[in-house]
């Protein structure tokens, strides 16, 4: 059982060997991706990277303040479900997640099981699934974002 600090400790560490990896990589415009504060180009709809001791996961989180929009937003994926998944594969469609910070959220998630963050023998298979799929998301988005970028 790691303490507090420990565990805080860990953390970082996966994050920055992450971002190590990263640096590189470019979009297929050629420009440097911005993985951390990925811009959609449209508030309050996000990608992220997660990874806990249930293994490593990436979202793509529609969370408006009006559910009406949210479910337009997840409707317009939905649209898209044939292309989005030729990108990335075995993604899980949730209308209704209800997210660790209390929100409820729309969120299409793909995700790598039977992987700890609290074991460092499975950082580099958590980090190859986290940089593959996130870029096959980023070029999704730059092939098919203005469909979802109109929708403002």
């Amino acid at each position: 059982m790691l303490s507090k600090d420990e565990a805080k400790q860990y953390r970082i560490d996966f994050w920055a060997h992450l971002a190590q990896q990263m640096e590189k990589m470019r979009n297929p415009h050629g420009t440097k991706v911005d993985w951390m504060n990925y811009n959609t180009g449209i508030k309050h709809l996000y990608f992220r990277m997660e990874a806990d001791e249930e293994g490593a996961r990436l979202c793509i989180d529609i969370q408006f303040p009006d559910p009406g929009i949210t479910a337009l937003y997840y409707e317009q994926f939905t649209e898209y479900k044939t292309l989005l998944e030729g990108f990335v594969k075995k993604l899980e469609w949730k209308e209704k997640h209800e997210h660790w910070n209390g929100k409820t959220v729309s969120r299409l998630v793909v995700d790598k099981k039977e992987c700890h963050l609290f074991d460092k023998n499975d950082w580099d298979k958590m980090h190859l699934f986290l940089k593959l799929n996130f870029g096959k998301l980023d070029q999704f988005w730059c092939e098919y974002g203005d469909a979802f970028r109109a929708l403002k």
